[in-house]
């Protein structure tokens, strides 16, 4: 039990990860469409 509460633990981490990259992913070609420069 303790190792589903983990790996359901672990799973939510990654994807909030991946949800922050794939947004960052996006933004970034915004800017570049929009033909602005990134604010990194």
């Amino acid at each position: 039990m303790v190792k589903n509460i983990l790996a359901t633990v672990g799973l939510a981490v990654v994807l909030k990860a991946a949800y922050e990259h794939y947004r960052e992913f996006q933004e970034l070609r915004r800017e570049r469409r929009n033909g602005s420069k990134p604010t990194t």
